[in-house]
C-alpha cells in the first residue's frame, strides 16, 4: 500500500513557487501554477520555447537564467524540482524541507512530500485524482472518464447552488433539512435539465425543488 497522503486544495493566489527546471515538466507545471494565480520563479540556464514564451510575456514573475542555487528558495511555499539531473532535484528537495516548503519531485513521488494530481475541472467543481505517483497514466485515464461523467450540467447546478447559498440556509437553517432539500433537487433530473436548457433557464426551478421564494427579478 502507497503512503497515506492528505488531500488538499492550495490557495496559492500570488504566493511564490519555485519551479526548479526548464524542460517538458517544467513547463507544464509552471503553466498550471501561473493559471491558479500562483507567482512563479523559475531557475533554469535553459528554458524550452513555451517556457520562454511565458518568461517573455510576464507569466512567469521570475527567471533565474542559472543553475539553482539553495538561496532560490527563499518565501516559497511549494517547490517543484523538474530537472533531468537527480542529483539536482535530491539537493532541491533536502533544502526545501530545510526551508520549510512542500516539495514536489518529478522523478521521485515517493520522495516529494506534495504530489501534483490530475485535475478534473467544470466550473466550481474540481475533482483531483491520484495514484500516489504509481501511475500518471491511470491518474489521466481516471480524469478522462470523471470528465465525460460530471459534465457542464454539474457546473451549472454548483453555480445555481452558490447563488442560493445564503436563501437555502434562511430557508432551512437545520442541516438536515438543509441536506434533504439538495439531495431531492439532485433526484429530479436538473443536472439533466441544466445541461439541456442551461442554468438560467433553470434558476426557477431549482429555487422551487429546493423550497425557496422566487428571486427578486423573477417575482417581478
Amino acid at each position: 500500500m502507497g503512503r497515506d497522503l492528505f488531500p488538499v486544495f492550495l490557495d496559492l493566489a500570488d504566493r511564490l513557487v519555485v519551479v526548479v527546471g526548464g524542460g517538458a515538466v517544467a513547463t507544464e507545471r509552471v503553466a498550471k501554477l501561473a493559471a491558479h494565480g500562483a507567482r512563479v520563479r523559475v531557475v533554469s540556464p535553459e528554458a524550452s520555447a513555451p517556457l520562454a514564451a511565458m518568461v517573455a510575456d510576464g507569466t512567469v514573475a521570475q527567471h533565474h537564467a542559472r543553475r539553482y542555487e539553495t538561496g532560490d528558495l527563499d518565501g516559497a511555499v511549494l517547490v517543484i524540482a523538474a530537472t533531468d539531473d537527480p542529483a539536482v532535484n535530491r539537493r532541491v528537495r533536502d533544502d526545501a524541507l530545510v526551508a520549510g516548503a512542500q516539495v514536489n519531485v518529478a522523478d521521485d513521488p515517493g520522495g516529494s512530500t506534495a504530489v501534483i494530481p490530475a485535475l478534473m475541472r467544470q466550473g466550481d467543481l474540481a475533482v483531483a485524482i491520484t495514484t500516489g505517483g504509481a501511475s500518471p497514466v491511470v491518474s489521466r485515464r481516471i480524469r478522462e472518464d470523471l470528465q465525460q461523467r460530471f459534465g457542464p450540467g454539474w457546473a451549472g447546478l454548483i453555480g445555481l447552488l452558490a447563488e442560493t447559498r445564503d436563501d437555502l440556509v434562511a430557508a432551512h437553517p437545520d442541516i438536515a433539512s438543509r441536506r434533504a432539500a439538495v439531495e431531492a433537487l439532485l433526484d429530479s433530473g436538473i443536472v439533466d435539465s441544466i445541461a439541456a436548457d442551461g442554468p438560467d433557464a433553470c434558476r426557477a426551478q431549482v429555487r422551487m425543488a429546493l423550497g425557496l421564494a422566487p428571486a427578486t427579478a423573477e417575482a417581478a
